[in-house]
C-alpha cells in the first residue's frame, strides 16, 4: 500500500517532488541570463526572477505528472472544502509554470492574467480532485487548446546535470 493521500507523509513526498522542479525551472531562467531566488514571498510563489536591467517578475511552479499520459492540463482553481479560489485562480505571481508529466522535461510558461483568462472563457471541463480526501476542483485542458493561448509558450527545462554542463561548456 502507498502513501495515502492529504497525510504528512504524502505532504512531504509531493514538496520533495515540487521542489526539484521548481529548481529545473530556475536554472531554466539562469541559463537565460537571470538571477533567480528560489522560495515563497508571502506564501504565494515559488521563484524570485531578475533579468539585469528589467524588472523583476514572479513565477508559480506547479507539477502535473499525468499530463503527458492523459493528453490533458489540469490547472486547480477552487478550494471546495474553504470555498475559495485556489491555485492559478488565486496566485499572486506575474507567471505560471505548468510542468509537463513523471519526466518534466517540459513546461509550459504563461502570463497569469492571460492564462486566467484564456481558462475562464474556454468553457473547459472542470473536475473535482479524486481520492480519499480531497478538497480541490480544478479545469482540464487539452493540450491541443493551449495552441490558442496568446502568450505562452512551451520550454524545455535541463536537468541538473545539463545545467552545470551548459555553464561548462559557455566558461
Amino acid at each position: 500500500m502507498g502513501v495515502r493521500y492529504n497525510t504528512p507523509e504524502a505532504f512531504a513526498h509531493q514538496l520533495r517532488e515540487g521542489h526539484y522542479n521548481e529548481l529545473r525551472v530556475a536554472l531554466y531562467f539562469m541559463l537565460e541570463g537571470a538571477w533567480v531566488r528560489i522560495g515563497y514571498v508571502d506564501q504565494r510563489y515559488d521563484l524570485s526572477v531578475w533579468f539585469p536591467g528589467r524588472q523583476a517578475f514572479s513565477v508559480e511552479v506547479k507539477w502535473d505528472k499525468r499530463a503527458d499520459e492523459t493528453g490533458n492540463l489540469y490547472f486547480e482553481v477552487e478550494n471546495t472544502r474553504q470555498g475559495r479560489p485556489s491555485g492559478i485562480m488565486a496566485t499572486t505571481a506575474d507567471y505560471w509554470c505548468h510542468v509537463i508529466g513523471e519526466a518534466g522535461m517540459e513546461a509550459l510558461l504563461v502570463p497569469v492574467a492571460r492564462l486566467r483568462s484564456f481558462l475562464q472563457e474556454g468553457n473547459f471541463r472542470c473536475l473535482p480532485t479524486r481520492g480519499e480526501d480531497s478538497n480541490s476542483r480544478g479545469m482540464i485542458v487539452p493540450r491541443e487548446a493551449l495552441a490558442q493561448l496568446s502568450g505562452g509558450r512551451w520550454i524545455t527545462l535541463p536537468t541538473v546535470e545539463e545545467f552545470f554542463g551548459q555553464v561548462f561548456r559557455k566558461g
